[in-house]
């Protein structure tokens, strides 16, 4: 943080402010602007982070899950979200992948298909030259 600070003063329900004297109590911090500071700047840190993201909430079976924080723990993403995120790149290239070699099956079956009609006309026009000799 740098030396310079501005003064911001905030209206809140006394809920929220009880909420963050609990958060302040729990983590020892000294104070409950040192508890907003810390909320300040992890929300910063997030949206600058994922400013160019979409947020997507999604059900996922308690055993993928698990999976999925295990795989965490071993060290094969940060977090959930970049475990998701590593998730659905992939799924997504295989989808690309399969439309693609899908969109190349069909064009060489065009191209089968033409060389056997021209194959079948060019054996046609044989015939009927023979025919007529």
């Amino acid at each position: 943080m740098s030396s310079r600070s501005a003064r911001l003063n905030i209206r809140l329900p006394k809920e929220d402010l009880q909420e963050l004297e609990a958060v302040r109590d729990r983590s020892g911090q000294s104070s409950v602007s040192d508890v907003v500071r810390d909320a300040i700047a992890c929300y910063l840190e997030e949206e600058s982070t994922s400013w160019n993201s979409e947020k997507i909430t999604a059900i996922v079976p308690a055993a993928l899950a698990e999976d999925i924080q295990m795989f965490i723990a071993s060290g094969d993403a940060t977090d959930i979200s970049q475990a998701v995120t590593l998730a659905l790149s992939a799924w997504a290239e295989e989808r690309r992948r399969y439309y693609l070699e899908g969109k190349e099956a069909v064009r060489r079956k065009i191209e089968e298909a033409v060389e056997q009609r021209d194959t079948r006309k060019g054996m046609s026009r044989v015939a009927s030259r023979m025919r007529i000799k």
